[in-house]
């Protein structure tokens, strides 16, 4: 038998579903920061979210402790990549942030589908 991306993914969103509670928190605080962006915007030029994945390994560890630590870095930082991507942000490489990190930026290549 041979297995394809699609039963990997279909296996991940079924582990996922066992853990909402956990990806609601990490939806909820990446949402937060982006809040915060948009709050700033009203009246100052900025372009950058930047997540600081230490604090909210602190906040994930407490909401799912029966998870492994690297198997709960994998699931939040795979969660907060796609959740920025999904909000049609662009997603800095890992290789160009700070340790421990995720930088998103405005998408101005991107602002054609929000017309």
């Amino acid at each position: 038998m041979t297995i394809d991306n699609n039963q990997l993914v279909t296996r991940y969103y079924n582990l996922k579903a066992k853990n909402t509670d956990l990806f609601k928190l990490i939806t909820d605080f990446v949402d937060q920061q982006v809040a915060e962006v948009y709050a700033q915007l009203d009246a100052h030029f900025v372009d950058t979210i930047t997540i600081d994945l230490d604090e909210l390994m602190t906040l994930a560890a407490a909401k799912a402790p029966h998870l492994d630590p690297a198997e709960l870095e994998t699931a939040v930082t795979n969660n907060v990549h796609k959740h920025l991507d999904a909000l049609g942000l662009f997603v800095v490489p890992a290789t160009f942030t700070d340790a421990n990190t995720v930088v998103a930026k405005l998408n101005f290549f991107n602002h054609s589908r929000y017309y």
